[in-house]
């Protein structure tokens, strides 16, 4: 295929998926204006046109550059933001393997290329089921990414604009709620994060409340079913969390404003699209609530709720980015001096005229739209939560109120019905707040750091008020009003957070520089490698088809990184990175027994016999381990005997012959697989109790007589939530007839 055809196949893939969706929704339920579909094409151009067109990746691969055994790549203009690295070293890992397991015909349950293996279906981040990753799976992972991130951004446009005109407001105001929200902090700052997925469903699942409520079709089921299913395959399960009590609390908010008879019907209707959507769901669902309390992840959240109620200071420092996102730096540019990170911070950002408009939402109003109150107390809520709490994801719901209330404040400005004095008064408020936010908090003990991006930034925010505020005041009344605010809010929210996603050229997408060549051309496929200190990041391996010892993942198992932590010397941390485990003690001899040969390091490193220096060049040094233990061996049996040979291996199933020499006495499985709950070990077909070895690892008590030996990784909750999906889809599937019959009879 040619390569200019090459490039233009993802936008065109998009456009095509565009379309699809537009038709249905024009057909089925609401169209979307040729004007927007065409404002709407023009900001995903803006934002990905590099990327759907010209064969450039959305992923943060200059990231990589600087680091062993990627010192030589080129640098590339402009930078990857390094607050992004867990989209190269968590995201698109776990959805390679996914990949992986789909085009081997297997379903993606276990993941053997991350320490001694971990959980895949169980672990959330890998989207198994995802349809906005599923869509992108005809393409490769790095055109992929970028399909996935325009699918998410066209979403929250499309039905916030949808939901807002099925809650009474015009098309421009309903054009700059859409515009705040799906061009706000939480979209554009989280797009490649499964977060993202959570504020994309969020507006399609409340849109679905809406026409569920009000007509109640099959139709309209249907299309609160699947949004349901896309935000429970989200990802994330704490924004999903968030979004489906929003969702949830919305339903009853309208359902108490209805008449009893019509509160009941719908209340029904309503629990029975959500009960089939938990139960299509289910297959990952209840593999991930098994499993997660388990993780490395549980154990830190559940430590954080014993952390103090923070201080003024802290709250104080956690609402500025609300209002003025670059007053405390930026991470993208790498000096950001707030409590987190600007990813964490400034999410709940959606535009300065909306936020006013917000401020105006709350003033006393002699007419309000529907559950307009219900929207503030959400915002408030949210606000309050993430602020005084330090939940941060909870500003997904506080986005997405405060681009609502604002747009309703909009319309009432456009209708002739807001208060030019209230506009006038909070304007200023709010702009001395944004002065005082950006002035009064420089650098500590540096004033002059970052001094002109924030100055620079503080006269842009009130350029915006300023011009919004003039535009609320003079075009009162007049239906062009919306239409002047739209485009001055999506060039601040494309000036602000348009930066954060920077496209990479294509040769930067995982090269194989010498050493990694060296390491797929010397390693067995049971065998694994380690880097040292801060080479090769983790999980990177995964793309060149190695085993890392390593796992850079909250998700990972506790008993595994109990485990490893001797190793753990240290850990590297880039700003809003998180924590990277950074190993070291190269002669440490759990790394021979977890079958390590490799040992990867700056070309600076020199280790001690008896590891051997087997490659070195300008990148990276490799060191060889002697006679590490294999994946499966008769432990304490002497060579050859040990070594047990695998006849089939692939992630979640191994089969072993036993040896003539093991075959009539009992003997010692021992193995370099963490033990998690899924595995069964069959000898000669009879079920073998399995055991955990240094706290994590799996093995078991072979009994005589035994020739082979069978190992399969099957969550048994995978099996009941497939029934129940099953169960959930017959049942949908015969409502649909019998309402279709009912239909025609009726006909």
């Amino acid at each position: 295929m040619p390569t200019v055809l090459a490039d233009l196949l993802p936008g065109l893939y998009v456009a095509f998926l565009a379309a699809l969706l537009l038709g249905a929704l024009r057909r089925g339920w609401d169209a979307v204006p040729p004007w927007v579909i065409a404002a709407f094409g023009l900001v995903l151009l803006a934002l990905f046109g590099r990327v759907l067109f010209r064969g450039e990746i959305l992923l943060p691969l200059d990231n990589l550059r600087g680091q062993a055994p990627f010192r030589q790549l080129a640098p590339t203009e402009p930078h990857g933001n390094l607050i992004q690295g867990d989209l190269i070293q968590l995201v698109a890992p776990s959805n390679a393997e996914v990949r992986r397991a789909f085009r081997e015909g297997r379903l993606p349950f276990w993941n053997d290329r991350v320490g001694a293996g971990m959980p895949l279906l169980a672990d959330p981040q890998a989207q198994v089921l995802q349809p906005l990753v599923l869509l992108a799976m005809p393409f490769p992972l790095g055109p992929a990414a970028g399909i996935t991130a325009a699918l998410r951004v066209l979403l929250a446009l499309v039905f916030t604009f949808l939901w807002l005109r099925r809650l009474d407001l015009g098309q421009g105001a309903s054009l700059c709620g859409a515009l705040g929200f799906g061009l706000g902090g939480f979209v554009l700052l989280w797009l490649g994060w499964p977060m993202a997925n959570s504020a994309a469903w969020l507006p399609a699942v409340l849109y679905g409340v809406v026409v569920l409520d009000r007509r109640g079709a099959r139709r309209d089921a249907l299309l609160l079913g699947f949004a349901l299913f896309g935000l429970l395959q989200g990802g994330h399960p704490e924004t999903i969390a968030y979004a489906l009590l929003l969702a949830l609390a919305f339903g009853a908010a309208r359902a108490l404003a209805r008449p009893r008879g019509l509160r009941r019907a719908f209340a029904v209707r309503a629990a029975w699209v959500l009960a089939l959507s938990l139960g299509l769901s289910a297959p990952t669902l209840l593999p991930a609530a098994l499993y997660l309390p388990h993780s490395a992840r549980a154990v830190r959240e559940a430590a954080r709720f014993t952390e103090t109620v923070p201080t003024s200071a802290g709250v104080a420092a956690r609402a500025i980015p609300l209002v003025a996102p670059n007053a405390q730096g930026n991470s993208r540019y790498l000096d950001y001096w707030g409590p987190s990170n600007i990813n964490e911070d400034a999410c709940g950002f959606v535009g300065t005229i909306l936020l006013l408009g917000a401020l105006l939402a709350a003033a006393p109003a002699r007419r309000r739209f529907p559950q307009e109150l219900f929207l503030l107390g959400s915002a408030a809520l949210a606000i309050g939560g993430a602020v005084g709490f330090g939940r941060s994801r909870l500003l997904l719901i506080a986005a997405f109120a405060v681009a609502a209330v604002g747009a309703m404040v909009v319309e009432r400005f456009t209708r002739g019905e807001g208060s030019r004095f209230a506009a006038i008064g909070l304007g200023l408020g709010l702009a001395a707040v944004i002065a005082w936010a950006y002035l009064a908090h420089p650098y500590p003990g540096e004033p002059e750091r970052m001094a002109i991006f924030r100055f620079g930034w503080l006269r842009w925010q009130l350029r915006f008020l300023g011009a919004g505020l003039v535009i609320l005041v003079l075009a009162r009344g007049r239906r062009f009003l919306p239409f002047l605010l739209a485009p001055l809010l999506a060039a601040e929210l494309f000036l602000l957070h348009g930066p954060a996603n920077p496209p990479m050229p294509k040769r930067l997408l995982f090269p194989t520089p010498p050493a990694i060549r060296f390491l797929q051309s010397h390693v067995q496929s049971e065998e694994r490698i380690a880097a040292l200190g801060p080479a090769l990041p983790p999980n990177l391996a995964t793309f060149y088809g190695l085993r890392d010892l390593r796992i850079y993942n909250p998700a990972m198992p506790a008993a595994w990184e109990n485990l490893v932590a001797p190793l753990a010397t240290d850990s590297t941390a880039t700003p809003g990175q998180g924590e990277v485990p950074a190993f070291g003690r190269p002669l440490d001899p759990l790394y021979s027994r977890l079958g390590v040969r490799f040992l990867l390091t700056d070309p600076e490193t020199t280790l001690p016999p008896p590891l051997r220096l087997a490659f070195s060049d300008a990148d990276a040094r490799i060191w060889e381990i002697a006679n590490p233990s294999p994946l499966l061996f008769a432990a304490g049996r002497p060579e050859p005997e040990a070594r047990l040979p695998i006849q089939r291996l692939s992630p979640s199933a191994l089969r072993i012959e036993v040896p003539l020499a093991l075959r009539d006495s009992a003997w010692h499985l021992s193995s370099g697989i963490l033990a998690e709950g899924g595995w069964q070990l069959r000898a000669s077909g009879r079920p073998i109790a399995i055991r955990r070895e240094l706290g994590a690892l799996l093995s078991a008590e072979i009994p005589p007589g035994t020739r082979r030996i069978d190992l399969s990784y099957r969550p048994p909750e995978f099996l009941l939530g497939r029934l129940l999906a099953l169960a959930a889809l017959a049942l949908a599937l015969t409502a649909f007839r019998g309402r279709a019959s009912g239909s025609a009879v009726g006909g």
